[in-house]
């Protein structure tokens, strides 16, 4: 039986489904992503004090895909963006970490340490398994995913690859990098 939060989330989604108004078909949303390339993927954490809708102000007029996972981290992403590539071409990546991230708190030693304890009898797998551990600055964790999206021949040439930092007690967002920009460090809100 559900429970707990779950069971609230669930009230309110038959609140929402009562005036719930459907968006385009996928196929014929992605032709027109694809012919515009106007099309937005942002990569962030999945820390539950970030929305990133709220940050960057998406409504109905400005959407943008969101991909989440611990610590924004592109290794993680890869596979789900190679998938949006091949959907709806989007013309921009943004990479968005932030300050005090779990994934500065919590790092690859400490995540084995605790799966170990989990599934022992996958030590092997866990041992050689990276979890994504920052242990650099934000900036430098961003310039690291942007690397490696840039490297991956799975991102479509030509795309808009921007790293963004976000600080999570000021709420300012700034460009750390952008692809063929030397704009590092400039506010954005």
């Amino acid at each position: 039986m559900v429970s707990g939060p779950l069971t609230q989330m669930l009230a309110r989604n038959a609140a929402f489904a009562q005036t719930y108004q459907a968006p385009p078909k996928l196929l014929q949303m992605a032709s027109a992503m694809r012919s515009s390339n106007a099309g937005v993927v942002v990569l962030s954490c999945s820390d539950p004090r970030l929305n990133p809708y709220q940050i960057l102000g998406l409504d109905a007029t400005l959407k943008a895909t969101m991909i989440r996972n611990a610590g924004g981290r592109v290794v993680d992403a890869i596979r789900t963006l190679a998938v949006l590539q091949t959907i709806g071409a989007p013309g921009t990546i943004a990479v968005m970490h932030h300050t005090d991230c779990g994934m500065t708190h919590y790092h690859d030693a400490d995540i084995r340490a605790a799966l170990r304890d989990l599934a022992p009898e996958e030590t092997e797998a866990i041992d050689a398994s990276k979890f994504g551990e920052i242990t650099t600055s934000i900036e430098e964790s961003v310039r690291e995913d942007l690397k490696l999206l840039r490297a991956s021949p799975l991102i479509r040439k030509g795309t808009q690859i921007v790293g963004l930092k976000y600080d999570i007690f000021s709420g300012e967002l700034s460009v750390v990098e952008e692809e063929g920009d030397a704009k590092s460090g400039s506010k954005l809100v």
